[in-house]
């Protein structure tokens, strides 16, 4: 997790959970976690089942168009479990995964989770008074970036880390276009240059 913004933060790293390659973690892939009612939906919980795992691995394991044309056209059910037939082998060759196997790959879907549901270290502005959306986060981000020009599909499928990079990068545009006193404008980023000034006041004192 970096310390401030970078550019860097929006490339996603490389994981392999149970011989599953998973795509980069989007808005789609929480969106049908969150359908499907799993505990991995949001965040990372204290403890989770490996049913939960596996349900994981396979709805992150491909893009998220792919799991939702399975849903729409009933065949998920069937997908994920002929996945899981895939994962154990042939009768007469069992992949038999210890604990050890199981914990791990519990340990590097939790790093995978955190990374995706990672969010662009920003500074934190009062609103107006009073001024409170009612919208559901997840539709806040799409249809802002859908505004400025992104399409659906490119919402629902980046890094979802990227995403929110690219809507506050959206907005900080907006904010410049509208700012007319430079003495009352307002970054949206928490810079390298403001982690080395903040971290330098600290060592002084």
């Amino acid at each position: 997790m970096f310390k401030f913004a970078t550019s860097a933060a929006t490339v996603p790293e490389p994981y392999c959970i149970l011989g599953t390659t998973l795509q980069p973690f989007s808005l789609g892939h929480h969106l049908i976690l969150k359908r499907l009612e799993s505990p991995l939906c949001g965040g990372l919980p204290d403890a989770f089942s490996l049913p939960d795992l596996l349900l994981g691995v396979a709805v992150c394991g491909q893009p998220y168009r792919v799991t939702m044309e399975q849903m729409l056209a009933g065949q998920w059910a069937r997908e994920f479990a002929r996945w899981q037939r895939q994962l154990r082998g042939p009768w007469w060759k069992r992949n038999r995964f210890s604990e050890w196997d199981v914990e791990r790959a519990k340990l590097l879907f939790r790093r995978y989770l955190a990374d995706g549901y990672g969010h662009p270290p920003i500074w934190s502005h009062a609103g107006p008074p009073g001024l409170t959306l009612t919208a559901p986060w997840e539709l806040v981000l799409k249809n802002r970036l859908v505004i400025a020009g992104y399409s659906e599909h490119e919402v629902l499928s980046g890094y979802l880390p990227a995403r929110w990079y690219d809507y506050y990068t959206v907005s900080e545009l907006r904010c410049a276009e509208k700012c007319t006193d430079k003495l009352a404008w307002k970054k949206i980023f928490y810079t390298r240059e403001d982690h080395e000034q903040i971290t330098a006041k600290k060592e002084v004192l």
